[in-house]
């Protein structure tokens, strides 16, 4: 058993000011009827979280799902933290902010090639920690360390930051949505992370 998950994760505000952005977009949310006031929907999380609201099918597309439909709970965490796909988090290859270079983490017969992910999951630890880790890595083509959080390709797979609201068994967010949820976090820049635990 598990459940599909989509998270909205925040890659710019900071640990200190997680908490009240937090709240800002969940009143949005609540005002809008997304979800409900009170965290009392059972959830994969930590602990309960927000139900679904009256407007849920407002937000989402739902096409292709069988009727009838219900969404899960809306878990909303702050803190540092690494945000994967769970079950399907296996990126392909990641390219470097610096010489824009992929490194591939994958032969054509999707063989893992040896030692490739290895510096990746190092900084993704690192990073994970806390303690204010960058979660370096080193491009193995132009040698030139920068943090993990600025390696792009591996959006879909992982996310990095200290703010994330995950929607349990919602259908896909809609993109008006997902725009109007850009703006509630004033712009900072986000990532959609999908999958399933």
């Amino acid at each position: 058993m598990g459940d599909y998950f989509q998270t909205i994760v925040d890659r710019d505000v900071t640990e200190d000011a997680a908490g009240p952005l937090a709240a800002r977009v969940v009143a949005w949310l609540v005002a809008e009827g997304v979800i409900g006031a009170d965290r009392t929907e059972p959830g994969f999380g930590a602990g309960p979280g927000y139900p679904p609201g009256p407007r849920i099918r407002a937000v989402v597309d739902s096409r292709g799902w069988s009727e009838p439909w219900q969404g899960g709970a809306l878990d909303v965490v702050t803190g540092r933290t690494v945000f994967d796909a769970g079950q399907g988090a296996d990126p392909s290859s990641v390219d470097c902010p610096r010489c824009e270079r992929s490194t591939e983490f994958h032969d054509e017969d999707w063989e893992e090639i040896p030692g490739a992910w290895e510096p990746f999951s190092v900084a993704i630890a690192d990073w994970g920690a806390g303690g204010g880790g960058q979660g370096l890595v080193e491009c193995a083509h132009c040698a030139v360390t920068s943090p993990l959080t600025e390696w792009t390709g591996m959006e879909d797979c992982f996310a990095f930051g200290a703010l994330g609201f995950t929607f349990w068994g919602w259908p896909e967010l809609a993109p008006d949505f997902l725009a109007a949820f850009d703006r509630r976090l004033g712009g900072h820049r986000t990532a959609l992370v999908r999958g399933k635990l």
